[in-house]
């Protein structure tokens, strides 16, 4: 049960990282720098492959101007109690046809 538990944990810390990552505009590579990883190790934890340490919790929460229990809590419940990252606005790319 707790193996469940810690999996089930994984996964809504993993998603609510890569939507954070997302609202904000940012890249994972921003948060591997936090952490001092490189992006690659970044990208295994975000995938479930790499488990995440629990001292990394509070420096990737003030990241997002949160703290490592609502980083926990998950995305909806951080949206729930008011406390998502302000969004980046973003842009859009056009691609222009050579003549």
């Amino acid at each position: 049960m707790v193996e469940g538990c810690v999996e089930s944990l994984e996964a809504t810390i993993n998603e609510t990282l890569r939507l954070l990552i997302t609202r904000v505009g940012g890249r994972q590579s921003d948060v591997a720098e936090i952490l001092g990883i490189t992006q690659s190790s970044m990208s295994q934890r975000l995938l479930g492959h790499s488990t995440w340490k629990v001292d990394d919790l509070p420096k990737v929460a003030a990241h997002f101007g949160l703290t490592a229990s609502e980083l926990i809590s998950g995305y909806a419940a951080i949206a729930a109690a008011g406390r998502l990252p302000v969004a980046r606005a973003r842009t859009t790319r056009t691609r222009t046809r050579a003549a």
